[in-house]
């Protein structure tokens, strides 16, 4: 029998390795605690594998770092960075800074790791609360995140959140979309559907795929947990 795609893809073959060369770091550089500096907007970019697109903000010393573009940011704009920051659409300040019902996005979760929340298209948190040395930012799944005040954000949402409203239409545009994101496993077919000597589930010698006829073992390796993970019985149930 064949191994299977999950056993194949764990290996670590290229068909199954993730593209990262063509990925940008979408990271604030560094930790904006000293003084506020002002940069701009000097690109919007489309970013390979990533659902918002990427705004490169150029600084006054002539570096440049990229983050997620906010919506209704636009090229050449004035963004300012930094403690005591104006909390404008597309500034990046201290979440501690924002006043309650302000939306912001590239969240960091520890002071200085560069954005960890809010990163993807139309994505963003809402500052719902504060305390002395607790910031309250509502999360997508309704739970109420606590962060630390001096973590940096950008004020506003992440632009592109109309992406997923455009039909794919034909399944070639799917294909190139799962193509860029890199590591996928693209069209997955189930393994029923499957001969049998491709899938244990395969095969025509069954009547249906309601109960498995694979019981791996409790302790097997990941490759090997199809059908019933460690059951204790399968079949039915003696009289």
């Amino acid at each position: 029998m064949k191994r299977l795609k999950v056993q194949r893809r764990g290996k670590g073959s290229p068909r199954y390795r993730a593209k990262r060369d063509s990925v940008a770091r979408v990271k604030f550089p560094f930790n904006y605690t000293q003084k506020k500096v002002v940069g701009e907007i000097g690109a919007i970019l489309h970013n390979n594998g990533k659902s918002s697109p990427l705004a490169k903000i150029i600084l006054e010393d002539g570096s440049f770092f990229y983050v997620p573009a906010g919506e209704g940011t636009y090229l050449g704009q004035k963004i300012e960075i930094g403690t005591g920051s104006a909390a404008n659409l597309g500034n990046i300040l201290p979440i501690g800074e924002l006043f309650p019902g302000f939306p912001a996005y590239n969240i960091e979760n520890m002071p200085g790791d560069g954005g960890s929340f809010f990163r993807a298209a139309g994505a963003f948190g809402e500052v719902i609360g504060k305390e002395a040395n607790i910031v309250y930012v509502k999360m997508k799944s309704g739970e109420k995140k606590k962060i630390d005040p001096k973590c940096f954000c950008i004020v506003g949402v992440v632009a592109g959140g109309g992406r997923t409203v455009k039909p794919f239409c034909k399944a070639g545009n799917k294909h190139f979309l799962m193509k860029a994101r890199g590591g996928r496993i693209y069209p997955r077919v189930r393994g029923y559907a499957m001969n049998a000597v491709d899938h244990p589930h395969g095969g025509s010698g069954h009547n249906s795929a309601g109960r498995q006829k694979v019981k791996p073992k409790k302790f097997g390796a990941p490759g090997q947990k199809v059908g019933f993970i460690g059951a204790k019985r399968t079949g039915r149930r003696k009289k």
